[in-house]
Parts: structure tokens; sequence; C-alpha cells
């Protein structure tokens, strides 16, 4: 498990450093974020979904495992804007805060680490929370980084065009390939596969360029990237547990959800506050300190669901 926080904090550095002696330079580092937005992320989510292999009894539990998390996803979303509000973040720092603190870094981090614990089952219902969060991320998600913007607030049309980005458009392929049983030509499987494998390392890669120049003392002194850190960490695997501890479901499912909401920030969402034109800096830097405090609250969380529902 631990090998996992040793690769992403490598990324980071190589970003840093990469970014530090100008490798990458600002314009680089912004392309870099559109290309894993626009196209790698869409390869990745459309790849898996088509590709996956579940049925039988166990497909009902994988789909109420992701109406589920989609579920919590809203319902925390709910929670992080009103203590946004309540706790008077700035206000050009509070959607991108909201973003980060709300969806979990389940895929790069979740997928392995759900199967070291929980083997292949909890693999595949990791892979329906991560369904979950793309869906939300990439609608709900950017209605929250919009909302302050007057040609952009909530209205049918703006609805419109979030659930037209290319990411839930190849969601949307992803469902439809895969309930067909429309199987992908193995050259383009192989592609798709290539080009999403390189969404997590050149995103990691994109936030540790954007650390550059950021004081660690300064980080740690800001409250709003501490509390934002606090929550995601700790409130959002609490919260999850509250919503579904008396639920009549399988406890697999169950202890998914809620070990899904207990990872640290996902830098896709890091990198869609930068695309947004929002506080790309304070997401990066968000992330940064819930992946470090990650490394104790994670397997703090795998056994206290062990305890309480497995």
């Amino acid at each position: 498990m631990y090998g996992q926080f040793f690769v992403i904090f490598a990324l980071l550095l190589t970003g840093y450093v990469f970014r530090k002696i100008n490798i990458i330079s600002e314009e680089v580092n912004r392309g870099l974020s559109k290309f894993i937005i626009y196209f790698s992320f869409p390869c990745l989510v459309f790849y898996k979904v088509a590709s996956i292999e579940v049925g039988g009894a166990f497909l009902k539990e994988f789909f109420t495992a992701a109406g589920l998390s989609a579920l919590f996803f809203l319902v925390f979303g709910l929670y992080v804007f009103l203590y946004a509000k309540m706790r008077r973040f700035p206000k050009e720092d509070a959607s991108s805060a909201e973003l980060v603190m709300l969806f979990p870094n389940n895929a790069f981090m979740g997928f392995p680490i759900a199967f070291i614990f929980y083997g292949d089952a909890g693999l595949l219902l990791m892979l329906a929370n991560n369904i979950a969060m793309n869906l939300t991320l990439f609608s709900y998600g950017i209605l929250v980084l919009r909302r302050d913007d007057v040609n952009k607030r909530f209205s049918p049309k703006n609805l419109l065009k979030c659930f037209l980005n290319p990411n839930i458009i190849a969601l949307a392929a992803g469902l439809l390939f895969y309930s067909f049983v429309i199987p992908v030509p193995g050259p383009v499987g192989t592609y798709l596969s290539y080009i999403g494998s390189l969404c997590t390392p050149i995103a990691m890669i994109y936030v540790g360029a954007m650390l550059v120049g950021t004081n660690i003392i300064e980080v740690l002194k800001n409250r709003v990237v501490l509390e934002s850190a606090v929550n995601k960490n700790l409130v959002a695997p609490v919260l999850a547990y509250a919503m579904v501890a008396f639920l009549p479901l399988p406890a697999m499912t169950k202890a998914i959800i809620v070990f899904g909401a207990s990872f640290p920030s996902a830098a896709a969402a890091s990198v869609l506050v930068e695309t947004e034109g929002k506080n790309g800096v304070l997401a990066c830097k968000i992330l940064a300190v819930s992946t470090a405090v990650s490394i104790v609250s994670i397997p703090a969380f795998a056994n206290l669901i062990n305890m309480l529902i497995l």
C-alpha cells in the first residue's frame, strides 16, 4: 500500500523539479491540464467503463454501489458548500476548495489499495465508486466552479453544456458499449489504455509543477487548506458511514462506499479547477496536504471498516 504513496510523491516531486528548472514552463503545464481533461481522462473513462466485466447477482450490487456513491457525492457536496459559507472562505477560493474537498483519488490509489484490503470484489465495487465520481465531477463539479460566472450560472442550457463535456460523453459511450456488449477492437483498446494510463502520472506532475513557489510554512498556516484537508480525509468517510450504516446493503458495498470516501483529493479535481480558470494553486496545496494526511488516515479507516462493517 505504501508503495502507492511513494509513487505519488515521486510524481509530485518530478513536476516540482522540472517546473523549477523551467523544463516545464507555465504554458506547457497549462497545456498538460487541457490534455488531461479533454483527451486522456475521456479515453480512460470510456475504456474502463466499456470493459467492465460484471454479471449475474453481482451486477445489482455494482450499480447499487455506483448509485449510492453518486448520492454521497451530492450530499457531501451540500455539506462542503455550507461549510465554506459558515467558515467564510474567501469568495475567490470557495468553489476551488469545495471541489477538491469533495472528490477522492479513488482510481490511482483506490483500485490497488481496495484490491489489497478487499480482493476482486472490492476492486470492482471501487470501480463503481469511481464511475459515480466521474459523473458528478464533470457535471455537478463544473456547475460549482461556474456558479459565480454570470454567463455560466445554472440554467437548462448551461446544464446541458456541462453534460456535453468530453468526459460525460465518454462515460455515456462506455455504458452504451457495456450495455449492448459491444467489444472494443484490440488495437483501439490498447491505444485507449495507453492514452488513459497517462492521465494520473501527468496530473500528478502537473500538480507538482503548480506547487513551485509555495512556502510550506504558509501552507500550514492557511486555514482554508488545513480545514479542507480535514474535511476530505476525516469528515467525508464519517459522513459516508452515517449514510450507509443502517441501510439493508451487503457489507462489502457499505465498506467500499466508506473506504472510497477516505481517499485524499483527486488530481483530476485540481486540474479541472485550473482548466475552469479558478484557484488552481490553492487546489494543488489542498491536494498535497490531503495526500500527506492520508498516509495515516487510510489505514485507520480500513481498520475501522473491518471492525464496524465487515
